[in-house]
């Protein structure tokens, strides 16, 4: 920011030092690791200061040697008392620990203790850089688990201060949180005694003008105490956060923005990156590994707002000790290096690198110190936060404060086209007058497909943890909304497919079990998944089932479906809405065969084989080809004459057979497993019959002479079926030689389809005795038939 009240005593009034527990319930751990494994251990809350040293009488005051250190390395304290009298140093990592926030790993002392010299002023910069004796070294050990850790030191009478620094165990946990040690040193105006201190801001620096043309210093050392009770800025907003992550159980490394600035390719060995409350002091290095980060995939979130606003540069230490000044000028006039690593905000020329371009927004401006304004929630159906019950327009009182971000049209934006702004928060800044401004809170998918959130307020870890607050802002649904992030870090929340898994092969009619997963684009299923899902189906079979329109459970369900027609099917599931949709693939089986189906196409003549097919089918038509039954053959035509297959089996549920029926008319052959009567099935034809074979004419056995009388001609095949379809020409004669020229014998007369194979005809016989007629077809001599003898009597 571009001022600073952060004076002895002056702390927004939502702090004071205490312990306070948070009523909500948090996120539960997703499995063991480190940080629940540290967390399980016995906590205390004697890392809290009861009697504070001041920097005017300087009872007690101390430094390290290097802001982090590795697990296996060295760390050195140096530590002034005054009076000269003994003390102790009490080691404790600060977590979460069942409320008490911290765990004592290192008890030393009494060690005695001298009266360190007073720490020179460089007269052209304002550095303070002090050059005491070593007091104590140590070695941290392998279990001492990556983290923020205190050293409180103690005098003989009571007075006590800080020292801060971070363990580092360089394992490639999911997250990774960094201290923002630069921040703090920019502010720290030890020794903060009105008379002497300097940080990088005239606010609160004292003394001579600097070369800045002003009290404050250019440059600020490493190799100084922190100003008051050695805290800096971790007990006003980073504390909450670390208490919040580490009692969720999120698997949490730790890193200062120093190491950023020495190692940066260090940020790609995690899922996450992590920016606490106030991380406004960043190296040209730092923002270069961040963006990298990035653009490699790795998630970014700010959690607080005014981060990467000043450029700073890095130098050793009058000893060589790399990295231990910190040096901004503020100003291209007074900064002797001019270009890319100017130390003036990054917004402003010559480093023109608005801060927005890596974290989305920027900052704006700020409120008078330790006032608030409510969050207010804007595009509520963000995946962000889902599960919160937030609406648009929804407010979280306190949260937004003291500075604060927001996107700026003016500048260059995150080169993205998957921006949202989360919320738009009105407050007055502390302009002279006041001016109208708003916060934004703001995600974006880089092209990478990493995720990069910015809370656009400093206080946002106050909505996580109620430590240090009178009146605490704590709420379930910041709560809520941060794990949310820090989940789409590891899982991300978008849904990238529907993955549907049924089984390869399921039986006709009977019902299986599909899972639908809604999963991101690394198979991992979206719990905040919301879109209704719709089945479909290449069966369109009578029968089939399938579930109605429904919604996933926790990103996940399981339906039922019965599919019929046998062969490969296909599953459809889609969500419209959302554009998704999955096809997978069945082979649907037939049920075991419950009847035999018979069919023929032929139309069956009397005494002439057809063909005819036997298939046998499950209750739902398809073929059973695993049949493997003995089916026996039966027929109502109990004629001689009549074949039928003998008992046979099938192949692959199917077989052709040949039949002969005798009897015309309708006819049935019925199909019967010999081990199982149920499974049966029959085949019904109309036989028609055969070609004429015979003829026969029927008249009475007397009739008067020339006294007309009716004979009939009857056409029958071979099987005595009445020749139906006969169309021939009878010719009629008779051994009555005097009736045909008389006249007295029927004509030809050809049959027609009418006649059905039998016709009735008017005749008279002349001459008294035993007579007989003939009827012969025309065409076929072989076919002819004789009446029996007439007997032919006068009148």
């Amino acid at each position: 920011m571009r001022r600073r009240r952060r004076l002895a005593g002056l702390v927004p009034v939502v702090f004071l030092l205490g312990l306070a527990a948070s009523p909500v319930t948090l996120p539960a751990a997703a499995a063991t690791n480190p940080i629940v494994a540290e967390n399980q251990q016995p906590g205390t809350t004697a890392w809290q200061l009861a009697l504070t040293a001041d920097d005017t009488n300087q009872q007690i005051k101390g430094y390290a040697s290097t802001t982090s250190v590795a697990q296996g390395g060295g760390i050195t304290f140096y530590v002034s008392v005054n009076p000269v009298q003994s003390y102790t140093i009490d080691v404790y990592r600060i977590g979460w620990y069942g409320g008490a926030g911290g765990r004592l790993r290192l008890h030393v002392g009494p060690l005695a203790g001298v009266q360190q010299a007073v720490c020179p002023t460089d007269a052209s910069t304002g550095m303070i850089a002090c050059s005491w004796s070593p007091a104590y070294t140590t070695t941290i050990p392998s279990d001492w688990t990556s983290g923020a850790y205190m050293a409180v030191l103690t005098n003989a009478a009571g007075y006590q201060n800080y020292i801060q620094f971070v363990v580092r165990d360089g394992r490639p946990a999911p997250y990774l949180f960094q201290q923002a040690v630069t921040t703090y040193q920019a502010y720290n105006n030890y020794p903060d005694d009105n008379l002497t201190g300097k940080s990088l801001y005239t606010i609160n620096s004292n003394g001579a003008i600097t070369v800045s043309g002003e009290t404050r210093a250019v440059k600020v050392s490493f190799d100084r105490p922190y100003a008051d009770d050695g805290s800096a800025e971790f007990l006003m907003w980073d504390v909450n956060f670390i208490r919040w992550i580490e009692r969720s159980g999120y698997d949490v490394t730790y890193t200062t923005d120093v190491d950023t600035h020495a190692n940066g390719a260090e940020l790609l060995n995690h899922r996450g990156f992590i920016s606490g409350g106030h991380d406004e002091y960043w190296s040209k290095e730092m923002v270069d590994a961040a963006s990298a980060a990035r653009d490699a995939g790795v998630n970014l979130a700010f959690f607080g707002a005014n981060a990467i606003f000043r450029q700073i540069r890095f130098e050793a230490s009058a000893s060589g000790t790399a990295n231990r000044v910190e040096v901004c000028y503020k100003s291209s006039a007074t900064d002797p290096v001019f270009g890319p690593t100017t130390t003036v905000s990054f917004r402003d020329a010559p480093v023109n690198r608005p801060e927005q371009t890596l974290m989305g927004i920027q900052f704006t401006s700020g409120m008078n110190w330790g006032t608030s304004v409510p969050y207010v929630v804007n595009n509520s159906s963000s995946w962000v936060y889902a599960g919160t019950g937030f609406k648009d327009g929804d407010a979280v009182p306190g949260l937004v404060g003291y500075e604060a971000d927001r996107l700026m049209s003016e500048y260059a934006s995150a080169p993205t086209t998957n921006q949202t702004l989360l919320s738009r928060s009105p407050f007055m800044n502390d302009g002279t007058p006041p001016n109208p401004d708003y916060a934004n809170s703001s995600i974006y998918r880089a092209a990478s497909g990493a995720w990069v959130f910015d809370a656009g307020s400093i206080y946002w870890s106050l909505g996580l943890d109620a430590y240090g607050q009178t009146t605490p802002v704590t709420d379930a649904r910041i709560q809520k909304t941060t794990a949310n992030i820090l989940d789409a870090f590891t899982s991300s929340p978008i849904v990238h497919d529907l993955k549907v898994t049924a089984p390869s092969s399921v039986t006709a009619g009977v019902a299986f079990s599909v899972t639908v997963v809604a999963e991101n684009d690394q198979g991992v299923p979206v719990a905040g998944y919301g879109g209704t899902v719709h089945f479909a189906t290449s069966d369109t079979s009578s029968g089939v089932v399938l579930p109605a329109d429904a919604k996933l459970t926790s990103g996940q369900g399981t339906f039922s479906v019965t599919l019929i027609k046998a062969g490969a099917q296909t599953l459809v599931v889609s969500d419209a809405a959302n554009s998704l949709s999955t096809t997978v693939s069945t082979v649907v089986t037939a049920q075991a065969a419950s009847r035999l189906a018979m069919v023929t196409s032929a139309s069956p003549t009397a005494g002439t084989s057809f063909i005819f097919s036997v298939t046998a089918q499950d209750p739902y038509g398809n073929t059973d080809a695993n049949y493997a039954g003995t089916v026996h053959f039966t027929s109502t035509d109990t004629s001689a004459g009549v074949s039928l297959p003998p008992d046979s089996t099938l192949t692959n549920g199917q077989r052709t057979f040949s039949a002969t029926l005798i009897r015309v008319g309708s006819q049935t052959i019925t199909g019967t497993d010999v081990g199982n009567a149920s499974v049966t099935g029959s085949l019904t034809v109309r036989v028609a019959p055969g070609a004429a074979a015979t003829v026969t004419v029927s008249t009475p056995a007397t009739v008067k002479a020339n006294q007309p009388f009716v004979l009939t001609v009857t056409l029958r095949d071979r099987y005595g079926n009445l020749a139906t379809t006969y169309a021939g020409t009878v010719h009629f004669t008779s051994s009555d030689m005097l009736a045909m020229p008389a006249n007295q014998l029927p004509a030809d007369y050809a049959f027609s389809a009418a006649d059905g194979g039998s016709h009735s005809f008017a005749a008279a016989l002349v001459t008294p005795g035993t007579q007989t007629i003939t009827a012969s077809d025309t065409s076929n001599t072989a076919l002819t038939g004789t009446s029996p003898p007439i007997t032919v009597t006068l009148l």
